[in-house]
């Protein structure tokens, strides 16, 4: 365990635990579930914090204002994949970030980081909720950690309360329902959807939920420095096509965040 603390705090990584493979069966049905080794033991879950600051004005989900997290964790990911193998040569170490056949939030709570909030999120008494969830799968057989108790959910029903569309209820999600998953979605809009898109004044995402949450009023700003090279937190017609290249938003094609500045701006003409 030594040798991991000290490779993850010379690469500024504060925030991450162990958790025993066998403890997040079943995996997710995803393409991804062929990468896990026959004889994987454990998983390091390790935490990114996202938070880089107050942006009143924008217009993006506060996780899609940095740099494309899948690229910038996946590099780090793989340089940490690579050192450990070669501190442990006989072992083998598969990363994920997103897409992971792995469930993270729930691999996070196993490996001691925090707790599932009324909100399905990962609540972290660091990060709050502001933080993306990476994986390395492991053949090494590595002690978990205790699980996370300390109780930062007080299910004060904040993040209930203020979701505008009811999508998000203490019984359950329906994701049809959410704002943020409605400005990601292809096609045309119901004039419903297209009400809400209205209403949020979101281009991508809403953040209503877990901006309310009261973990997130103390949350601390990222170590990841790649988060504050290219902070962007509206996005227009004329820098679209451009910031499509390197955040988040990107996979989804500029005509979607084209499509829902038509209907924000039509908002305001009248």
């Amino acid at each position: 365990m030594g040798k991991l603390e000290r490779l993850f705090m010379e690469e500024g990584i504060d925030q991450w635990g162990i958790c025993a493979f066998a403890d997040v069966l079943p995996l997710l049905p995803v393409r991804a579930k062929s990468r896990i080794p026959d004889s994987a033991a454990s998983v390091i879950v390790l935490l990114f914090g996202y938070y880089v600051g107050e942006y009143t004005e924008r217009n993006i989900s506060r996780y899609a204002i940095v740099d494309d997290y899948h690229v910038v964790i996946r590099n780090k990911l793989d340089n940490l994949a690579e050192k450990l193998r070669n501190l442990y040569k006989d072992e083998q170490f598969i990363q994920f970030i997103d897409s992971s056949p792995v469930a993270e939030v729930r691999a996070a709570c196993l490996a001691g980081l925090g707790e599932i909030g009324m909100n399905g999120q990962l609540l972290n008494p660091v990060y709050g909720s502001y933080c993306f969830i990476g994986e390395l799968v492991t053949t090494l057989s590595l002690p978990k950690a205790e699980k996370f108790s300390t109780g930062l959910c007080t299910h004060c029903g904040k993040c209930v309360a203020v979701c505008p569309t009811g999508a998000l209820r203490t019984d359950g999600f329906q994701k049809e329902l959410c704002r943020s998953h409605i400005t990601q979605k292809k096609g045309t809009l119901t004039p419903w959807e297209e009400e809400q898109i209205q209403k949020g004044g979101f281009v991508w995402g809403c953040d209503r939920c877990t901006d309310a949450c009261p973990v997130n009023r103390h949350a601390h700003r990222s170590a990841v420095k790649e988060f504050y090279r290219d902070i962007q937190p509206m996005v227009g017609q004329d820098n679209v096509g451009k910031l499509c290249d390197s955040k988040a938003y990107g996979w989804r094609g500029k005509n979607v965040l084209l499509r829902n500045l038509d209907i924000i701006s039509r908002k305001k003409v009248l």
